[in-house]
């Protein structure tokens, strides 16, 4: 109750401070935010800030950049209404990919006139049934609105995709231009891909078997029919089995495939890839080696309207001094396209000695 207090005490304070310096500043926030990090920092930490716009067409794009492939974008999931999040995402990407086609890929039950908006601006959207079961952490809507998606952006002549989200944006303008690049200059390892996969690498993810970011995946439209054709969960979605993920060690986790994550790059490795996915780093890097590409979430400007974490990067981003973190854990090493680019020239080598990574807690225990 105290740390309510306190909190609503604070935002009070510092929403009557912009207020007033706002009467005497057009540009009131960097000093508010300064004022406000250089209170926050400590003898340890440095602290930053970062403004966004909110009306996606105050941004300005450099116009002219030739787009060689068919391409789509595909937004997943239930319309994000919060700051008209799926509106001015889509509008963002048709300012700044005006040869894609953007899908919207939501469910039947989503109102009328907020899939009417989003049509008016150019997009398509593919309503769905919704599956009846969710699988664990809602694993299945994720897979069939994302199936759907893809298979509309295949029926519709796209060669490439990608898969986002509806509560996220890919802020970095031109990413998935140099990603489709990407796959064009390094070959996959597998006759059973078109090419390789760009996925995002999350925090813990280079010590966590198979734990590669479900946010988004670009590649070959038929690759990713493959990759989201993977079976449904029929586990049940067991709310103390979710609280209890924290105590799991790494290598647990990967066995029982809890987290979505891991729950679809392991069956598509299994599956379509025909690989035995042991539950080691060893396994493991040589999936992201020579099947994907990989960046990071601070590389293509990733912001997410949900919960807190788009008010902490470091968090959503798995940078420096995370709170999980120690020279036991390693909790903040992530395949982002550095340490891929790193691994895949052999600058990063694997080492026996890594798997004790593995052996601790999925969460520091408290």
């Amino acid at each position: 109750m105290k740390n309510k207090c306190l909190v609503a005490f604070n935002w009070i304070f510092l929403k009557i401070q912009s207020l007033v310096i706002s009467l005497f500043k057009k540009e009131y926030l960097p000093i508010v935010m300064t004022s406000v990090c250089k209170a926050a920092e400590t003898k340890k930490t440095y602290v930053f800030y970062q403004i966004k716009p909110k009306d996606t067409t105050e941004v300005p794009i450099l116009s002219g950049l030739e787009q060689s492939h068919s391409f789509a974008i595909v937004l997943q999931g239930p319309i994000c209404m919060k700051d008209d999040m799926t509106y001015n995402t889509v509008r963002f990407y048709k300012q700044t990919y005006p040869h894609a086609v953007i899908i919207v890929s939501t469910w039947n039950d989503e109102i009328p006139k907020n899939t009417i908006r989003l049509v008016e601006l150019g997009a398509i959207v593919v309503r769905n049934e919704k599956p009846s079961h969710n699988g664990f952490m809602n694993v299945n809507y994720q897979l069939t609105n994302s199936l759907a998606g893809v298979k509309k952006a295949k029926e519709l002549g796209c060669e490439f995709a990608v898969k986002t989200r509806t509560d996220q944006r890919v802020c970095k303008p031109f990413v998935f231009d140099a990603m489709l690049s990407a796959i064009q200059l390094v070959p996959t390892s597998s006759e059973k891909q078109n090419g390789r996969l760009v996925a995002l690498g999350t925090g813990m993810g280079m010590f966590v078997p198979y734990y590669i970011s479900d946010f988004m995946y670009l590649g070959y439209t038929e690759d990713l029919i493959k990759l989201f054709s993977i079976p449904l969960d029929v586990r049940v979605n067991d709310i103390n089995i979710q609280r209890n993920l924290g105590n799991l060690s790494r290598r647990q986790l990967s066995e029982q495939m809890l987290p979505p994550e891991i729950y679809i790059l392991k069956h598509y490795c299994k599956n379509v890839l025909g690989l035995q996915c042991e539950d080691t780093l060893a396994a493991y890097w040589d999936v992201v080696k020579n099947y994907l590409i990989c960046y990071g979430m601070m590389e293509i400007d990733l912001m997410w309207n949900k919960y807190n974490k788009r008010y902490d990067l470091g968090s959503l981003a798995y940078s420096y001094l995370g709170k999980d973190d120690s020279y036991e854990r390693l909790s903040t090493m992530c395949f982002d396209f550095i340490n891929w680019q790193n691994l895949y020239m052999g600058n990063i080598k694997y080492n026996q000695c890594y798997e004790k990574y593995t052996n601790v807690t999925f969460l520091r225990q408290k």
